[in-house]
């Protein structure tokens, strides 16, 4: 009787253990997807300032500016989406501050003042953040499907279901563009 009685105290301590690294590690997880979200956040407010101030030093090629405030208002609007759509509309941002960062280094006019200058490197300081909490998120992610995966946390996670987390992975375009040689020209002499 005394064996078995000990037999469940650590059945039931087994279980109480495993449950809480489950729980700790979709907390985890969910913490990671916070991160992304402050850094896409400030990414998106940054954006307005950008805009503002390039259209002020030059007053053409405004479809430029209007698609990246567009994309924008998107990637805001489903900010508490699905990871799908956050994905999607991010990707669209990204593609939409390319453009429009290739368009003011083409113009070294507009990028010459101090505030323009000041924004850029914000914005860049932003994608990188942006960049360390997605790897955060997935690292986080992985752990806690490991967790998921693995003998005997699985059974406890199944039966109190917890739910795999998805990835933040790239879109096909992302990719590409990520893994695209950015052009590099040496000729043009620094403004």
């Amino acid at each position: 009787m005394t064996t078995l009685f000990i037999l469940l105290i650590m059945s039931l301590g087994g279980f109480v253990y495993l449950q809480n690294r489950l729980a700790a590690a979709r907390n985890a997880v969910a913490n990671g997807r916070s991160g992304i979200q402050v850094q896409l956040k400030r990414r998106h407010d940054l954006v307005p300032g950008l805009v503002s101030a390039v259209r002020s030093a030059i007053r053409q090629e405004n479809h430029v500016f209007d698609r990246l405030l567009e994309v924008r208002e998107k990637a805001i609007a489903v900010r508490q989406g699905s990871l799908e759509d956050i994905e999607r509309a991010e990707g669209d941002l990204t593609a939409g501050l390319s453009t429009f960062l290739g368009y003011t280094e083409h113009h070294p006019d507009v990028t010459s003042t101090e505030n323009i200058l000041q924004l850029q490197k914000q914005l860049e300081e932003t994608e990188d953040q942006i960049s360390a909490a997605r790897r955060l998120y997935n690292g986080n992610v992985d752990r806690y499907n490991t967790l998921l995966d693995a003998i005997p946390s699985c059974w406890v996670g199944a039966l109190l279901g917890f739910e795999r987390a998805a990835f933040f992975a790239l879109d096909a375009d992302q990719l590409k563009s990520a893994e695209a040689v950015p052009p590099i020209d040496l000729t043009r002499a620094p403004s």
